[in-house]
């Protein structure tokens, strides 16, 4: 029998032309499966270009969805190792060898994720997203009282053996990534290096982009989150103050995607994203920030700017990108 290869790059696309060929020439020495969902743009001529037995592109002609793509990928590969990279991403090129060495040194380890650089669409790095200074490792279940306060770490460079793989959820739009990890981590220990090797693009065609402009992430946030919540043993004093913190850290964020909503002028959004904080932290109701941006929603945003001025900043944004959906 034909032995598979040790690690598989999987890469769902759809109209990835602008990015395809990064990602794919960012680790060629691994096996990739390229999964399209019916792409529309020059994605299949682009794909079709790599003569290399390495490269297994299959084009779907009726759309699956983010998360049902993402399950095809991992079910069109074979190696024992697995890693998803979108194809508006790429790697540094030491990631892969690096993460193999990590999995190899500690057997015990379900996957490894990592810090990783925000790039803009060009490709030049504008930020790190690193939650934590120094690589440290996981016991089982650890990791989970973090991710309950949004997706600390990306699904972008993380590397899991395929026995300890769990499916996507195909029923969601957004946050697949945040609840894939959550599920993940649940049953493995993980080990996380702080050496951002992965690159995560910034730009206007995402998913993430997408999905907020139209304020289409709230309920399943919400959904996500109560999930966790309810795989959490016991319904003790920490647990309760756990879903106590986690809800007010889900609030937060909405609070943030409402402040920038408004100040690119979507209004309707606004109220949305105040509605969903709201509903999942009622102490938001007696923020004056909740109420200076819903005010600002009906009278203006010109308004928020001097609110701004006066409190002398916006709010902090959710640590990484991730969870957000891609396409």
């Amino acid at each position: 029998m034909r032995k598979g290869p040790r690690l598989s790059v999987c890469i769902p696309v759809y109209n990835g032309a602008d990015y395809i060929s990064q990602a794919v020439e960012s680790v060629l020495d691994q096996e990739f499966v390229i999964c399209d969902d019916a792409s529309s743009d020059r994605t299949p001529d682009i794909c079709g270009r790599y003569r290399d037995n390495r490269v297994r592109y299959v084009r779907f002609h009726e759309r699956g969805g983010q998360a049902h793509n993402f399950n095809r990928c991992f079910q069109e590969s074979r190696g024992a190792l697995v890693t998803l990279l979108h194809a508006d991403d790429f790697y540094l090129p030491d990631l892969v060898a690096r993460r193999v060495a990590q999995l190899d040194a500690h057997p015990y380890a379900g996957f490894v994720c990592g810090a990783i650089q925000m790039v803009d669409a060009r490709g030049k790095t504008f930020s790190t997203s690193r939650p934590w200074a120094e690589s440290r490792l996981f016991a089982p279940g650890r990791l989970v009282e973090p991710l309950l306060h949004g997706c600390v770490i990306s699904s972008l460079g993380l590397v899991a053996r395929r026995e300890c793989w769990v499916p996507f959820d195909a029923d969601l739009t957004w946050g697949h990534d945040w609840d894939w990890e959550l599920r993940l981590a649940q049953e493995n220990a993980a080990h996380y290096d702080a050496e951002p090797l992965a690159c995560y693009r910034v730009h206007d065609a995402s998913g993430t982009a997408e999905i907020l402009s139209a304020a289409k992430n709230g309920d399943q946030e919400r959904r996500i989150l109560e999930a966790a919540l309810a795989r959490l043993p016991t319904d003790g004093p920490r647990t309760r103050a756990l879903r106590r913190s986690a809800l007010r850290s889900l609030a937060l964020r909405h609070l943030y995607f409402a402040e920038q909503a408004l100040l690119q002028g979507r209004t309707q959004v606004t109220r949305y994203n105040l509605r969903y904080g709201v509903r999942a932290d009622a102490s938001m109701a007696l923020r004056i920030t909740t109420w200076a941006l819903f005010f600002a929603s009906v009278a203006g945003t010109r308004w928020y700017s001097g609110f701004q001025r006066v409190r002398g900043a916006g709010l902090r944004g959710p640590r990484v990108e991730s969870g957000m959906g891609r396409g």
